[in-house]
């Protein structure tokens, strides 16, 4: 019972680190809203009136060609092109940043073997951090620093393992094993 229970608490708190990080983040450094850059104010139908003459299916054309134009008018342009480049920001700063947080946690896991549950839920989070930046900011950022940052995350993330197996052997070995009774 108890391994369950250490199970469930690593698990809860891998997934408790990750919500809080990404919380964090969201409340420090939000992410670009479309309604801040006006862009849907520009794309709002200023629509000229079908004229009594006209069928409904010619009517319904013009104001489909109207709001085409609309749409594909330089203002329009111009404003998506300001929050895509925005957005594009954002999500390479969101990589760095859960980089950044998910290496913390690895090594901040490393302190805390005695306690393995912990350990766990503090390592999964810091890789689901990672992953999940990787995911957001994969088209946003640069493949050189993409490269850099997965290289010293992996050597770290090694090195971990390398510690934590050696840690386990240790212990491991000091525990008694049974011995043989020798018969007299």
């Amino acid at each position: 019972m108890a391994k369950v229970m250490n199970v469930v608490f690593g698990v809860g708190i891998a997934i408790m680190i990750f919500i809080v990080a990404l919380l964090g983040i969201e409340v420090f450094y939000p992410r670009p809203d479309i309604a801040d850059f006006g862009c849907n104010d520009i794309r709002a139908p200023k629509l000229t009136p079908c004229t009594e003459n006209m069928t409904v299916g010619e009517c319904r054309d013009l104001e489909f060609q109207q709001m085409i134009d609309q749409e594909n008018s330089q203002e329009s342009k111009d404003c998506w092109d300001l929050y895509d480049s925005a957005r594009d920001d954002y999500n390479r700063d969101f990589f760095l940043i859960t980089a950044v947080l998910g290496f913390i946690a690895i090594i901040g896991s490393m302190y805390m073997f005695s306690m393995i549950n912990i350990a766990a839920g503090t390592t999964s989070s810091g890789l689901a951090l990672i992953v999940f930046g990787f995911m957001v900011g994969w088209q946003s950022t640069n493949d050189s620093i993409k490269f850099i940052v997965s290289i010293i995350i992996t050597m770290v993330v090694v090195k971990f393992a390398i510690i934590v197996n050696k840690w386990y052997d240790v212990k491991n070995k000091g525990q008694s094993t049974p011995k043989r009774i020798k018969k007299k």
